[in-house]
């Protein structure tokens, strides 16, 4: 037995869409698109010496990717939404904002009263203070000393350059006698007095210059860790300030004015204000889905422009949940359940009307026209969308019958006709061009 493929139930007797057609092959009763039409069809036109003719309708087939558009059900979702909690304990004094304000990244929503947290921050600060002054007045005690130590240096080393330099001269008139060797001598011990004076000025200086150097680090580093003190203090009392973490809208407040609440307690919930939508979508069409791919949720007779976000790549359940976000000014609002619509490649081939594809058994086949004949080619069916099919086993270009009339032979005399003229060869589409819904 055969049977033609279609949309619609093949049962119909007339005034279907078409479809396989059903009986013996080659010679089966027609059930779809236009029965008794067709069988007037099957009669064909009889010419002197060519035997019977039959009328058909043709098309040219293309190649090319066959598309459906699919609609999943979405609903409407903050793109980010997160429970802000207390950092600390204290009692409510001020809820700035109620249910459904707008707030901005880092504005303050609530304020809570910690009495320990001021005091910490007070004392802190004061141990800041006592530190900074302890290092101003060991800076300015040491750089008196190194002045003092240093004036002790030049003072040295001035008394060496002049004993040296009177020791020089009294050796000179000692050469030519005018001068007493004891004279000579006497000089002598005082550049040596003179050089272990420098020396031991400059050892007190270097001395006092170290142990200066680290009193003043130490000092230093005690200012440093006040500061680091006073800073977590601060923290520690901010956190009495409870902020948005990012731009949104409040949808819940978890406290009043007067309400005591331990640390990490819910404080409000907050949601941004970018929604979007997740749609499971079959796992075959994913991937034609990238980050960055158009969609649109429709509401009613509105439409909003979306684009994917996310795409995790592997199925869950057979299925990928895809995250698409709307792009326009406008947006629906918060739970709004509407269509996801997007286009999704079903295959690509050679794409025949529908009404043109039958099937004997489990095979399916459609007539082509060559030199004036019906030609049977076995088909595979890719996919269908629509009233058209992508199919392999033939060429794009070649001449497919659209409704193939019932009993149609394999080698049968066909013609197809132009607006009533009857036409022999097979060099264009038959006058009922293409199916319902136009070829690609």
């Amino acid at each position: 037995m055969g049977y033609r493929l279609g949309h619609d139930d093949a049962g119909g007797t007339s005034g279907g869409t078409g479809g396989f057609q059903v009986g013996p092959t080659g010679s089966g009763t027609r059930t779809g698109q236009g029965a008794s039409g067709q069988n007037r069809q099957t009669q064909g036109t009889a010419r002197p010496g060519q035997g019977v003719i039959t009328p058909v309708q043709a098309t040219t087939a293309k190649a090319g990717t066959l598309r459906a558009e699919r609609r999943l059900t979405g609903t409407v979702a903050a793109a980010q939404s997160v429970t802000v909690p207390t950092r600390t304990s204290g009692t409510v004094t001020a809820v700035l904002v109620g249910v459904g304000a707008n707030v901005q990244e880092g504005q303050t929503v609530l304020r809570l009263s910690n009495p320990d947290l001021n005091t910490a921050v007070a004392s802190a600060q004061n141990a800041l203070e006592t530190a900074q002054v302890q290092l101003r007045t060991q800076t300015r005690d040491v750089q008196t000393a190194r002045a003092q130590l240093q004036q002790q240096v030049n003072a040295a080393q001035t008394s060496l350059a002049n004993a040296e330099k009177n020791l020089a001269a009294l050796q000179k008139l000692a050469a030519i006698g005018a001068v007493a060797r004891n004279e000579v001598d006497a000089q002598v011990v005082q550049v040596q007095t003179a050089r272990t004076s420098l020396s031991t000025a400059q050892a007190n200086l270097a001395q006092n210059t170290h142990a200066q150097t680290e009193g003043l680090a130490e000092a230093q580093l005690a200012v440093q860790k006040a500061q680091i003190n006073l800073k977590q203090a601060q923290d520690a009392a901010d956190a009495a300030r409870v902020t948005a973490p990012f731009s949104g809208q409040i949808t819940a407040l978890n406290v009043s004015e007067g309400q005591y609440v331990p640390a990490n307690s819910t404080a409000f919930t907050l949601v941004s204000r970018q929604r979007q939508v997740t749609v499971n979508v079959p796992a075959t069409e994913a991937a034609a889905l990238p980050v960055g791919a158009a969609m649109t949720f429709v509401v009613g007779q509105q439409k909003y422009p979306l684009k994917v976000t996310e795409n995790p790549g592997a199925p869950t359940g057979g299925s990928v949940p895809i995250v698409a976000r709307f792009t326009g000014t406008q947006t629906p609002a918060l739970g709004s359940v509407g269509s996801v619509v997007y286009t999704a490649k079903v295959a690509t081939g050679v794409l025949v009307p529908s009404t043109a594809l039958q099937a004997d058994n489990e095979q399916t086949y459609l007539f082509t026209i060559e030199n004036g004949q019906a030609q049977q080619q076995q088909v595979t069916v890719l996919g269908q969308a629509g009233t058209q099919s992508a199919v392999s086993g033939i060429e794009a270009g070649a001449q497919v019958i659209t409704q193939p009339p019932t009993g149609l032979l394999d080698g049968a005399r066909v013609t197809t006709a132009n607006r009533g003229a009857t036409q022999q060869n097979a060099s264009g589409p038959g006058a009922g061009g293409p199916p319902p819904g136009g070829m690609p």
